[in-house]
């Protein structure tokens, strides 16, 4: 490229920023970009275009960047990319007009739309216009039931975040349209357990977030015939000793979110037998020395026991748990002794830790853990001397030592 056409270049690049590529007139572009990079001839096939636009892992660098290098990557881009993009912008209603004209629009496979970014419950109407879409995030932007609606009518659609938007029973109705669905994300919804029944006949489902949608335990009975899922988020529902008892008898899942639904040690003997588990989170649940029956679970790799008051005996029984890779149990009042039993399992790499009252001699326990790529050791007033302990940590990738007393 000549130093004449690459200032053309920067100079028009400056001009298209980032989502503005969606909201600008594409014949004009389109011309601009012939005049801008002028080569005589086609130098590689379309093939080789598409294979060098394929390495390339940042959909808004293509847009913003490569549709200028010539006609023949403009139109290789439109006709062959699949794009994952995020909005991070306000969509007025002359910003819809323009994006329903772009040459790009169906190019997109992956779209999260940032929170709050729709002005009305018109909006989404644009969205579900996009054909190739596969995934789509598009939580806390308050569509509702008629957002829903336009929703459900993308039949496309493999993965769905509709989280927090207020779409109550009947959206979740219309979301149990979706047939195609393997993946979806409908949590704080209201929808309660009228609205789980309708979910719970997505018998495609094989990841759900249902959490924090008041089902309580005719709920749970509804989500435990669900003998697809694999993955399952049912946190925040008030299911109790009972639910808990449903979800137990889900013998297929490998992951399970079960936090805040106050099933306390009865509860966690029912949990505890799920032993195709590999992932747990059964944080604030008051389940106390009913650690023991979690520390039996010698599957899960994955564990969050925080806020339950498990003690430095819990933490003992917990620290016996070798096949873990990950824990979390924060907020658990295990003090010094507990964090001398954590400091025992070797094979962790992700530890948090925070709010135990552990002290300068914890940190000290802690720092001696050579294999955490991953520490949040905040909250436990561990103080100058502290810091120097786990400053001897450089193994670690991520650090959280916050609210510690350090320099005075």
């Amino acid at each position: 490229m000549s130093k004449r056409n690459r200032q053309d270049f920067e100079n028009y690049h400056q001009f298209i920023n980032s989502e503005e590529i969606f909201t600008n007139n594409f014949n004009i572009m389109e011309e601009k970009a012939k005049k801008s990079v002028k080569f005589q001839q086609e130098i590689f096939s379309d093939d080789v275009c598409f294979e060098i636009i394929s390495m390339i892992d940042d959909s808004w660098f293509i847009l913003n960047n490569c549709c200028l290098i010539s006609k023949q990557f403009f139109n290789v881009i439109k006709e062959r990319s699949k794009l994952v993009i995020q909005f991070n912008k306000k969509f007025t209603k002359k910003r819809v007009q323009l994006f329903m004209k772009s040459q790009f629009m169906n190019s997109i496979v992956n779209l999260k739309v940032s929170r709050r970014l729709l002005d009305s419950l018109e909006q989404p109407k644009f969205i579900s216009e996009m054909k190739q879409l596969t995934s789509l995030n598009i939580s806390d932007n308050q569509i509702g039931l008629e957002g829903a609606k336009y929703i459900s009518e993308m039949t496309q659609l493999t993965s769905l975040d509709i989280s927090v938007n207020r779409i109550g029973v009947e959206g979740a109705k219309f979301i149990s349209e979706m047939k195609q669905l393997t993946s979806l994300d409908i949590s704080v919804n209201r929808i309660g357990v009228e609205g789980v029944k309708f979910i719970s006949e997505m018998k495609q489902l094989t990841s759900l977030d249902i959490s924090d949608n008041q089902i309580g335990l005719e709920g749970s009975k509804y989500i435990s015939e669900m003998t697809q899922l694999t993955s399952l988020d049912i946190s925040v529902n008030r299911i109790g000793v009972e639910g808990a008892k449903f979800i137990s008898e889900m013998k297929q899942l490998t992951s399970l979110n079960i936090s805040v639904n106050r099933i306390g040690v009865e509860g966690v003997k029912f949990i505890s037998e799920m032993k195709q588990l590999t992932s747990l989170d059964i944080s604030d649940n008051q389940i106390g020395l009913g650690a023991k029956y979690i520390s039996e679970m010698t599957q899960l790799t994955s564990l969050d026991i925080s806020v339950n008051r498990i003690g430095d005996e819990g933490a003992k029984f917990i620290s016996e748990m070798k096949q873990l890779t990950s824990l979390d149990i924060c907020d658990n009042q295990i003090g010094v002794e507990g964090a001398k039993f954590i400091s025992e399992m070797t094979q962790l790499t992700s530890l948090v830790i925070t709010s135990n009252r552990i002290g300068v001699e914890g940190a000290k326990f802690i720092s001696e853990m050579k294999q955490l790529t991953s520490l949040d050791i905040s909250g436990n007033r561990i103080g100058d001397e502290g810091v120097k302990f786990i400053s001897e940590m450089k193994q670690l990738t991520s650090l959280n030592i916050s609210v510690n007393r350090i320099g005075g």
